[in-house]
């Protein structure tokens, strides 16, 4: 997902909440699990069961820690370039 994408799926799940996003959902999981992003965070996020507050916080804490670059997302895209 391109930091657009990000942010409008952000944007979206502060309004609407994470009703209708699970593809989405899963594919920042799915890149935070690869990036090595803290399991905790990434669980919370993951799971359905947990409250939207605690989802909402993990996925902005997991975003940021993409689009800081505290973790390398694409290592293949980055050397490329």
């Amino acid at each position: 997902m391109s930091s657009t994408d990000l942010t409008n799926l952000a944007s979206d799940l502060a309004s609407n909440g994470f009703a209708g996003h699970d593809a989405d959902v899963r594919d920042v999981v799915r890149s935070a699990r690869a990036s090595g992003i803290p399991s905790v965070l990434v669980d919370v996020l993951a799971d359905p069961r947990q409250p939207e507050v605690a989802r909402q916080r993990a996925f902005g804490m997991v975003v940021s820690a993409l689009a800081d670059g505290l973790v390398d997302e694409q290592p293949s895209a980055r050397s490329a370039a």
